[in-house]
């Protein structure tokens, strides 16, 4: 086959591929001790964005859930701004030292 060849060969229908999209599954409604821990970690969340001087933000999951609604996700992102501050704050912009 020539590089022409390659290049100007037809892929098979798109039908024949699986498809990729995920459905986030219908969630609950939150009882009122996971909404205490959801506003909680909202706080923190925005108590290490205020610290790092972190503008609003937006993010989404892969499987199209809100992640805005699950603490431990608010949580995580609290915990990565702050690392993300204390790297940079420790000026090991250069890499790791070996």
């Amino acid at each position: 086959m020539g590089l022409r060849s390659f290049f100007t060969r037809r892929r098979a229908p798109a039908a024949a591929e699986p498809s990729a999209v995920v459905v986030a599954p219908e969630r609950e409604p939150l009882s009122p001790a996971q909404l205490a821990d959801l506003e909680a970690a909202w706080a923190e969340l925005q108590q290490a964005a205020k610290e790092a001087g972190v503008t609003p933000f937006n993010a989404c999951t892969r499987d199209g859930s809100r992640w805005q609604d699950d603490p431990q996700s608010v949580r995580a992102m609290a915990e990565t701004i702050r690392r993300t501050q204390k790297y940079t704050a420790e000026g090991t912009q250069d890499g790791p030292q070996r």
